[in-house]
């Protein structure tokens, strides 16, 4: 889920923090924290989680202000398992900025992983309502999903209802046709769950998820032929993969 839920900007590049020899202006801590945030981006995204905190930790000493840095910072003391530090990280990101959509997708990221599915879902909801945000079908796929896990019932909607609003905004999105593929599945609607396969695969390129998915609906289907030929591609194409794995057990 976390890589359905985060939209950090994790940019590939490294490089060196800027020395200053006397008092900073405003102008020059602001490019020294952008430098050391997209460092710190960068070690967050290899997973050298110590040096991404003492990078960004840098960038807000020297800019308190910047939005990214916070997102940073909130992602990195989620993964050192320090929920309340992370918080106000994000409450941080989301007064600064607006509640800006990213800052609302990842936030509900966090929610979502603290088993908090209603709030989580009302976060990605109020990204998704935000026209100029590019991560609205992001969003709304992020909820379905977070409903999916939490086998959330109730008075909260059905998890479909999330993708196909989804797809009202990016038809082709893969996301949102794998899943209501596999909520098609788990509910035998074979009909469905094929046709939302098909649209999935013409979307993304092939990949072990996704012959998996259309291996365990061939089967459900009866559909023996096909689910020779789906295995068999699996196993070719993907030999390592934890899904031709499976296919033994």
């Amino acid at each position: 889920m976390r890589s359905l839920m985060s939209v950090l900007l994790l940019l590939g590049i490294v490089g060196c923090t800027i020395q200053q020899t006397g008092p900073a202006s405003r102008e020059q801590a602001s490019m020294a924290a952008r430098a050391n945030t997209e460092i710190a981006s960068y070690h967050l995204r290899n997973g050298a989680l110590e040096t991404a905190l003492a990078k960004v930790s840098q960038a807000l000493a020297q800019d308190d202000d910047r939005v990214d840095a916070h997102l940073v910072a909130a992602e990195v003391r989620d993964r050192l398992a320090e929920p309340v530090r992370a918080e106000r990280h994000y409450r941080r990101a989301l007064s600064l900025s607006g509640r800006s959509g990213a800052a609302l997708n990842n936030y509900a990221g966090f929610l979502c992983r603290a088993g908090q599915t209603v709030a989580a879902v009302e976060h990605w909801r109020q990204a998704a309502a935000l026209r100029r945000y590019d991560g609205r079908a992001m969003a709304l796929s992020n909820a379905a999903q977070c409903l999916v896990q939490a086998n959330a019932s109730g008075p909260v909607p059905r998890a479909d209802r999330y993708w196909r609003r989804a797809l009202r905004i990016e038809p082709d999105y893969a996301p949102a046709l794998r899943g209501l593929a596999e909520w098609s599945l788990a509910r035998g609607e074979l009909n469905a769950a094929g046709a939302w396969y098909s649209r999935y695969t013409a979307s993304v390129e092939e990949n072990p998820a996704g012959l998996w998915l259309g291996i365990r609906i061939a089967g459900a289907g009866d559909e023996a032929a096909r689910q020779r030929a789906l295995t068999a591609r699996l196993r070719e194409r993907f030999p390592a993969s934890e899904q031709a794995a499976r296919l033994t057990e």
